[in-house]
């Protein structure tokens, strides 16, 4: 390697860390912008880091506080706000108009944080866009309790992505593989004297159907959506669709040595 061509490369090694150094410094100036915000508004902020591919920090939720008035309190956010409010509860498994309340209630936040995107724009990857494993089939219904997600495969290729509630403590959702062996738009439960909108039956008591999403696991065994994803998911597969429920870690880390926002 002659002279001319180790400057060279010294150059463009240069170059590119000075442009990789731009490029954080760019995010985290735009990151620190929010982070006015939520020091103006008062919310305390407990963690920061990534999860599935997306940045976010993690707050504190007030009583008497929702998406809906958290997404309003926060300019940056307010400017965006029905992406706000579709992105907070997909990335939360949240219904979107719970309020957090000081006692737990049925249609309130059970959780007592919550995570924030920094990029709205970013969609999390919580699952491969293609898995050869399962091109064989037609669809197929991937339920990760651990996760708290639920895919829609088709040919392999995934389709769509639901939040959901799973079983929690003694009534923890088993994990097993099945074929849907029923639908029924309007299933009542015997056992729990429970409505059960848009319900698949897996096998035994277990369905997927629509119901609360507290952000947690939160049901008697049964895997819950939005009542309105659960729908959609009901006009998309059959009666003998297969799939499995497995249980793996959520994927989530520190994205700087320092966190967002502290």
């Amino acid at each position: 390697m002659n002279v001319w061509t180790r400057v060279f490369s010294y150059l463009f090694v240069i170059l590119c860390l000075f442009m990789a150094s731009a490029a954080v410094w760019a995010r985290e100036e735009d990151y620190s912008n929010f982070c006015k915000e939520l020091n103006n508004s008062g919310l305390e902020v407990v963690d920061s880091g990534v999860a599935y591919g997306v940045p976010f920090v993690e707050i504190v939720i007030p009583p008497g506080s929702s998406i809906t008035s958290i997404c309003r309190s926060l300019p940056t956010l307010n400017r965006q706000f029905k992406r706000c409010r579709n992105r907070l509860a997909f990335f939360n498994a949240l219904n979107p108009s719970y309020i957090k309340t000081r006692t737990p209630q049925p249609n309130s936040i059970e959780t007592n944080t919550l995570k924030i995107p920094l990029d709205l724009r970013l969609v999390p990857e919580i699952f491969p866009a293609y898995d050869a494993s399962l091109e064989a089939y037609e669809e197929y219904l991937l339920v990760d309790i651990g996760k708290g997600f639920l895919a829609l495969y088709s040919r392999g290729e995934l389709r769509r992505v639901f939040p959901i509630s799973a079983g929690a403590g003694g009534e923890r959702t088993p994990l097993f593989d099945f074929r849907v062996e029923g639908k029924d738009e309007n299933h009542w439960s015997n056992i729990y004297d429970s409505w059960m909108p848009w319900a698949l039956h897996l096998k035994g008591p277990y369905y997927i159907h629509g119901g609360v999403l507290p952000g947690k696991a939160d049901s008697a065994g049964c895997i819950r959506l939005p009542i309105d994803d659960a729908e959609q998911l009901y006009r998309s597969v059959e009666v003998g669709t297969p799939g499995r429920v497995i249980d793996t870690p959520k994927v989530e880390q520190d994205i700087y040595p320092a966190p967002f926002c502290r």
